[in-house]
């Protein structure tokens, strides 16, 4: 893809200390770890005081006041060797609530970095941007099948090149995924995180990356980026592969609304086929899942040719139109 969606944006970036450009990167990752610590340092020490108070067998019907509880819990906190063995039970405890906590600092992150978008929004306005034309809604309809796909044939590849017994940590962390109910699992894995992920790493990572460089240099420093901190091997390169795809997309349909759209698509679809079973009863016949993969295959690939097809690039019209408004103001 041409470099022309940021024309403006060389000299003004350029001009920009180091340090002052690796917070303007970072800084929206920076936030959601933050608040992500915060959520669970809180979340640790809640579950740190009802393990004190489930193991020293208080009856809180009987309690007058809470001063007799925040006792408890403060001696049990000075007892180093106490102290050390409930932060392992109540880490324990809490990683089965792994996906409501990351929903909850999902929704505290959201408005902080919609306001941040926002603002980013209006400096390239000022600034005289002429962002990519937005794509009709009925075209949204190509991301959907694309997507659902691509997320259908990389599990089924990554089951069958055996990736997921190699990688460390990776069961552990789906085990703690999932364990939710269905319910809470779609709103947190299936809309809270991925608006927030999309806010960050596509909404402003990459594009403030893409202010002065080419598509493929911000897409892949983004995507390697979504894809490292995912931790584990396969997470990795499945988040790489789909967060490349994801900013392919936002860069064709004009909005960020298109990669929310693919991502709250592709993680929905994970979760009903893991509560089907589906990869269960797939990888019982290998040929099944090898014909499975590459009609996956082939339905995305017809769905990237029809996407490849949108103009995305502004209107000579509308250039113009911007170079007039900025001349006036």
């Amino acid at each position: 893809m041409e470099q022309q969606q940021y024309h403006y944006s060389m000299k003004h970036s350029s001009a920009k200390k180091p340090e002052s450009r690796f917070l303007r990167i970072w800084g929206p990752v920076l936030i959601k770890w933050g608040i992500g610590m915060g959520v669970s340092m809180i979340a640790m020490m809640l579950f740190e005081s009802f393990t004190i108070l489930k193991k020293s067998g208080i009856d809180m019907n009987a309690v007058q006041n809470m001063t007799q509880v925040w006792d408890i819990i403060y001696q049990n906190m000075l007892d180093m060797s106490k102290s050390a063995e409930l932060a392992a039970e109540a880490a324990e405890e809490m990683m089965k609530y792994t996906t409501p906590l990351e929903g909850i600092a999902a929704f505290v992150t959201i408005p902080v970095l919609m306001v941040m978008f926002h603002k980013d929004t209006i400096r390239e306005k000022i600034a005289g941007a002429v962002p990519n034309k937005k794509a009709a809604l009925w075209k949204y309809g190509g991301i959907l099948i694309m997507i659902c796909a691509m997320t259908l044939g990389l599990n089924n590849l990554i089951e069958i090149s055996g990736l997921m017994s190699a990688s460390d940590g990776y069961e552990d962390t789906m085990n703690a995924l999932y364990a939710a109910s269905l319910s809470v699992q779609i709103l947190c894995l299936g809309i809270l995180i991925p608006i927030c992920e999309e806010l960050v790493f596509r909404g402003l990572m990459f594009r403030r990356l893409r202010q002065g460089n080419s598509f493929l240099a911000a897409a892949l420093y983004s995507s390697a980026v979504f894809g490292f901190l995912h931790v584990n091997l396969v997470q990795m390169l499945y988040g790489f592969l789909l967060g490349f795809t994801f900013c392919y997309l936002y860069e064709k349909y004009g909005s960020v609304k298109a990669p929310m759209c693919a991502h709250i698509s592709s993680n929905i679809l994970s979760v009903l086929l893991t509560e089907m079973n589906a990869m269960e009863w797939m990888s019982r016949e290998p040929v099944r899942m090898g014909v499975i993969t590459v009609v996956c295959a082939s339905v995305a690939s017809t769905m990237y040719v029809l996407i490849q097809r949108i103009e995305e690039k502004p209107d000579k019209k509308e250039k113009k139109e911007q170079s007039e408004n900025l001349t006036v103001i």
